[in-house]
């Protein structure tokens, strides 16, 4: 099955959602399926990092699935080599991660010393007087993915993979952007919270209220962040919650976008006002993606 030309879930979400969701319910008939990519003339970093993790998820039936590169002569292929994608999706992990280009977990626990090895390398990116600058991305990937491993599996045995990729490119103006992308294969944020709600008396919790009155999944996250969206448990190692991240890059203009994509939305905690209609398609998985500019 041909995927989207413009295979961007930045800005074809509702196609780009489509298309794994066809593929995953003809995987899950055991239908042979290829995945062929060979048509795309544009794919960004979340993306890449989606597909990636849907090979590694151990819900996806594998066995059944064929996945086609973009041509060799492309610009989505380039893009496929220079993010290393086949690297991603290897079964034997790389025994370290000392170029912090990506991160995969197979045990139920966060690897500080790969996360902290891509604090590195964006130092060396943007040069060592801007340290100080980026000291809160360590502390994002930290709570992004301690909150990812805490729920992620009760099971010893289980592992499930997570991706975690960086990029570096420009902006139009000749600055160094680097990008940033962590994907959670789940069922996504708004439907964990949504079980929450239905678990508890009414009016125990401020969500059940926001939630039952909106219909709307992007306004219910542009009114609950700011109030302490939290993770589903009270435990403390599951970390201070999204509104933490919103609290962090939304007064810092160093971040010129920082998107969240799951279920049905898509948010920009940067720009928390502005509210994109939400995808007629659902995503179970949560798409953090950011990027960095120093001027």
């Amino acid at each position: 099955m041909d995927a989207p030309t413009n295979f961007s879930i930045l800005d074809n979400r509702d196609n780009v959602i489509k298309y794994f969701n066809i593929i995953k319910r003809m995987l899950n008939q055991k239908e042979y399926t290829q995945m062929n990519l060979r048509k795309i003339t544009s794919i960004d970093l979340p993306t890449l990092c989606l597909l990636g993790a849907f090979m590694l998820d151990r819900n996806t039936r594998s066995e059944y699935l064929e996945v086609t590169s973009p041509l060799s002569n492309s610009v989505a292929y380039r893009f496929f080599e220079e993010a290393q994608f086949e690297n991603m999706i290897l079964n034997e992990r790389r025994p370290n991660f000392n170029n912090g280009a990506f991160l995969s977990r197979s045990k139920d626990e966060v690897d500080d010393k790969a996360i902290g090895d891509i604090l590195t390398k964006t130092v060396n990116y943007f040069g060592e007087k801007n340290r100080q600058r980026l000291r809160d991305i360590h502390p994002i990937i930290i709570e992004i993915v301690t909150n990812t491993a805490d729920h992620a599996s009760l099971d010893s045995s289980y592992t499930l993979p997570w991706i975690i990729n960086t990029y570096e490119t420009k902006d139009s103006n000749g600055n160094k952007v680097k990008q940033y992308c962590i994907i959670d294969m789940g069922v996504g944020i708004y439907e964990t919270l949504i079980n929450k709600v239905n678990k508890q008396s009414q009016g125990k919790s401020l969500w059940y209220t926001i939630i039952k009155r909106e219909n709307s999944q992007g306004e219910f996250f542009r009114q609950a962040i700011p109030n302490g969206l939290q993770s589903r448990t009270t435990l403390p190692q599951r970390g201070k919650g999204i509104k933490y991240i919103y609290d962090t890059v939304s007064g810092d203009d160093m971040y010129k976008r920082f998107e969240i994509i799951t279920n049905k939305t898509k948010i920009n905690l940067v720009n928390l006002g502005s509210v994109e209609k939400d995808s007629s398609e659902n995503l179970p998985a949560t798409i953090y993606y950011w990027e960095a500019c120093i001027q």
